[in-house]
């Protein structure tokens, strides 16, 4: 089983759907962890599409915010009231914060994550709360310094392997840290940031189009986290 899922990390809605047109095209299924509104993801095809949240509580630790967490997670569930999972960016987690998640509603939890693990597994949290680790992440994979030929993890293998892709990395097809940081700046100007895309390496875009089209080719099982945790229930 594939689940796919992507940290919308606040790009612009060109951007955004730049990279769903992928799962569109390919008819993949896919999880969305939104930071904002987003005109894309309030409209994209909920047939493929799962919308969870991705609350940035980095502002209130570094105390550049007065927010409580339980406004950051109230402010985007009211934007996505349907959303039934969380990740946090920076993947903040803390026993009050998965009561906080558990107490707004949320069914489970995606801020475990273990670094081509082979056969993930979910388990349920003391509150009920279930989690379901990832084993793969875009930016973790070239702060490694791995190849994007390569995910480092077995396919074929009937096990659960659980991606994390962001669309940044995916329009400028990241293939080393310094393709980003180069970037950076225009990260809110999508003509200036395809000048900047990668097109001499196998990177980040090149990897999602390989892991899409294995999907289809193999018939690979994938679903949306809502979908795994409802079945797994």
């Amino acid at each position: 089983m594939i689940l796919i899922t992507l940290d919308i990390d606040w790009a612009p809605d060109e951007v955004i759907e730049d990279t769903l047109a992928l799962f569109e095209k390919y008819a993949v299924k896919c999880t969305l962890f939104a930071t904002h509104h987003s005109d894309v993801i309030k409209n994209c095809n909920r047939q493929l599409f799962e919308v969870g949240i991705h609350p940035n509580f980095n502002p209130i630790l570094n105390g550049t915010s007065q927010d409580s967490p339980e406004k950051v997670i109230d402010k985007l569930l009211e934007i996505y009231p349907e959303s039934k999972g969380v990740r946090s960016h920076s993947m903040t987690q803390s026993t009050p914060l998965l009561d906080l998640f558990k107490s707004k509603g949320l069914k489970y939890d995606a801020n475990h994550f273990l670094p081509y693990s082979e056969c993930l597994e979910p388990f349920l949290l003391w509150n009920g709360l279930f989690r379901i680790p990832y084993n793969w992440e875009d930016d973790v994979h070239f702060m490694y310094k791995n190849d994007f030929s390569n995910f480092g993890l077995d396919l074929v293998k009937k096990c659960l392997n659980v991606f994390d892709f962001h669309p940044i990395h995916v329009f400028l097809n990241t293939d080393t840290e310094s393709t980003y940081i180069n970037a950076k700046e225009y990260y809110h100007n999508p003509d200036q940031l395809v000048k900047c895309r990668n097109t001499t390496n196998t990177g980040t875009r090149d990897a999602l189009i390989r892991l899409l089209k294995k999907i289809n080719s193999d018939k690979l099982s994938h679903a949306t986290l809502l979908e795994f945790y409802l079945n797994a229930k």
